[in-house]
């Protein structure tokens, strides 16, 4: 079977309500893109960006990569890969041109599940039917107490047992209050998860951290940027409790060095930093070597099939961004997620929708 032709759309797709995360967030654009057989199968990959910044490159960047593709045997995945890394690699090998080869190579997996009318978690090892999710939409940076604790309570009403917070704007205090009345709301048995997208020193992620372990956090995330990976492995030999990076990481070398100097507890796989499902699974592997869980990172669509098929994987983050687009959207109950039993993903686009939110 071989590929022959591909389609995008970039598509806007507001939030329900503005928040700040590392910016303030007001709308997403995930550009998709469809591949197409000279079996009449057809299946869909997806990259994304935000605020409306830089979707047009973004679009330009998946066609020009796409093109690699055509003609080229769904089979030989390792040289398609190997085609769109080439090509990718004109454009960049960080950002925009990892971002448009990850969503090619989701849309290659997707449509070779399909071919074998498999879902793509048992074409990728099957380990698992259901994977443990934590609500990450919520709690966010500018959310006042009440609206914290709200939250909270109401997360857990719906069956969640693990949830993740931001921190890292306000004074240490200030942060650690906030921390306390989530606790408080949740009680003590729900995991919390914070996250502080890289606004702290080593020092500050030490003190906050051991004052974290008291109130039984689950884990920090991101206190620092990614690439000080001595300042990460102080970090982590100091702190009882897990640390968590990688979600920017463009590749498997990038993690290696995380891996090999103990700079993070839990390798944090995101499939489009790290350039499609082909990567995310090497990266996988690569940290079960070195006795580490792995988690994924946004794009739960693709990324419960990611997490359900690899023994060391353990949580997959819910983030709905942008489900409307989807007919049956991922949708978490008693805080897991069903893998869909369909060939593919599982989950197909709201043709309706698309074209509401296209550009």
């Amino acid at each position: 079977m071989k590929v022959t032709g591909f389609q995008t759309t970039a598509l806007r797709v507001p939030v329900r309500e503005s928040f700040v995360g590392s910016v303030k967030f007001e709308c997403f654009n995930p550009v998709v893109v469809e591949l197409s057989t000279d079996e009449g199968l057809r299946a869909h990959g997806v990259a994304m960006v935000f605020n409306n910044f830089h979707v047009g490159l973004l679009k330009s960047c998946i066609d020009a990569v796409a093109e690699a593709v055509v003609g080229g045997e769904l089979a030989r995945w390792a040289q398609l890969w190997e085609r769109l890394r080439a090509t990718s690699m004109r454009i960049g090998s960080d950002g925009l041109g990892v971002y448009a080869m990850a969503a090619v190579d989701m849309a290659l997996w997707n449509l070779r599940a399909k071919a074998l009318e498999m879902p793509l978690a048992k074409l990728l090892g099957g380990c698992r039917d259901e994977v443990p999710v934590y609500a990450s939409n919520y709690l966010w940076r500018d959310r006042s107490i009440d609206e914290l604790q709200r939250e909270a309570a109401g997360l857990v009403s719906q069956g969640y047992r693990a949830m993740k917070m931001r921190m890292g704007l306000k004074t240490r205090n200030d942060d650690l209050k906030r921390l306390v009345a989530v606790r408080e709301a949740v009680g003590p048995d729900i995991d919390i998860m914070v996250d502080s997208l890289w606004v702290w020193t080593v020092h500050d992620s030490i003190v906050m951290g051991r004052e974290m372990e008291k109130l039984g956090v689950y884990w920090l995330e991101d206190p620092i940027p990614t690439h000080d990976v001595a300042g990460l492995s102080e970090i982590a030999h100091a702190l009882d409790m897990p640390l968590v990076a990688g979600e920017n990481v463009s590749s498997k070398r990038g993690f290696r060095e995380l891996f090999e100097r103990r700079a993070t507890d839990v390798a944090m796989i995101d499939v489009q930093a790290v350039g499609g499902v082909t990567e995310w699974m090497k990266v996988a592997a690569m940290a079960e070597a070195y006795n580490l869980p792995a988690v994924s990172h946004l794009f739960d669509e693709f990324s419960v099939h990611l997490v359900a098929a690899i023994p060391n994987g353990t949580w997959t983050e819910h983030m709905p961004w942008w489900e409307a687009i989807y007919q049956d959207p991922p949708q978490p109950k008693n805080g897991r997620i069903q893998v869909p039993q369909t060939p593919g993903i599982g989950f197909e686009l709201d043709r309706d929708a698309m074209a509401r939110f296209r550009l």
